[in-house]
């Protein structure tokens, strides 16, 4: 197995590509929308792309009409799409709106997804060994079968190799049941060295627990090395090597306007300090920047920082 620093990839991010269509207005009678590439582990990936990681991508993307625009636009990102196969079928489309940030609109659309064509098939073991973080949520296990034994496959080979595995539970009940949910997370969590959980509703409904340290004491518990608890606006709360630090957002006159896929941001400035070395501790304080800088801005994932953007 390659040595650490000599592996092409520093994440290794196994997820479905969505085509996002964002309006400022309420979705049903907008008659405007922004286009982009989309969902949690896009923005995942795209985030430490931006911010200067070495990124590789593990998907599927139907032939449809979106097929050349998904494709083109993953590669302006700066990410590696070598092993994002074609597939027969549709893109998954969703529609988003952040008008509200107690209320967040998203209508998600499926049907005949391309994310079916994520299989065991596609993870192989020098392509674990070629990365040093493998990622992936439970947006993609909603998928499929299929999809779940593929993200358990690429854990387990990483956790096997003592290759870092970093998950996100990413709880969305409009696409599968609490009990689903329960039961991938439970087959993967013995493999997980990086948990990024919500709170306080997801971390409730998963776990039993709202504060973010007894969340972190439960995953403890259960051998994840890393917990980052990610708590919207109010930061974050990190347990590593049995010390626990609180992480607020910076203070900003600028109102955080748009938290749609925040998480999802402050996972790749994580993961992405993580790749380069540094310390949880340290690797939240900057990802808390990426996520703030998020909420800020808000849009798509062109609207994602650089690491000139944060200098």
């Amino acid at each position: 197995m390659k040595p650490a620093y000599i592996r092409d990839f520093d994440l290794l991010v196994i997820g479905e590509t969505f085509v996002e269509m964002r309006c400022d207005g309420d979705i049903a009678v907008s008659n405007n929308y922004q286009k982009a590439i989309g969902g949690a582990d896009i923005v995942t990936a795209v985030t430490a792309a931006r911010l200067g990681s070495a990124v590789s991508l593990v998907s599927a993307i139907a032939c449809d009409p979106f097929h050349s625009f998904v494709r083109e636009s993953l590669l302006e990102q700066g990410i590696n799409i070598d092993h994002a196969i074609t597939s027969q079928g549709y893109n998954g489309l969703y529609l988003t709106s952040p008008r509200n940030n107690d209320d967040r609109e998203y209508l998600f659309h499926r049907p005949g997804s391309a994310a079916h064509s994520i299989t065991p098939a596609l993870i192989y073991d020098d392509l674990i060994e070629n990365s040093k973080i493998v990622y992936a949520s439970s947006e993609l296990q909603s998928v499929s079968k299929a999809a779940r034994h593929t993200v358990f496959k690429a854990f387990n080979i990483a956790h096997i190799k003592d290759i870092m595995v970093a998950y996100d539970p990413n709880l969305r009940l409009r696409l599968w049941s609490l009990d689903d949910a329960k039961e991938c997370l439970w087959s993967v969590l013995p493999l997980v060295d990086v948990m990024l959980p919500s709170a306080p509703d997801e971390s409730k409904a998963l776990f039993g627990y709202e504060r973010p340290l007894d969340v972190i004491g439960f995953l403890w518990d259960r051998g994840v090395s890393i917990v980052a608890v990610k708590n919207g606006d109010k930061g974050c709360l990190v347990g590593y090597q049995g010390k626990i630090e609180e992480f607020p957002f910076p203070a900003t006159r600028e109102p955080v306007s748009d938290l749609t896929l925040i998480g999802s941001a402050f996972n790749g400035g994580f993961l992405h300090s993580i790749a380069r070395g540094f310390d949880p501790f340290t690797a939240a304080q900057f990802a808390n920047n990426v996520a703030l800088f998020k909420g800020i801005k808000g849009g798509t994932v062109s609207s994602l920082p650089t690491k000139e953007d944060l200098a």
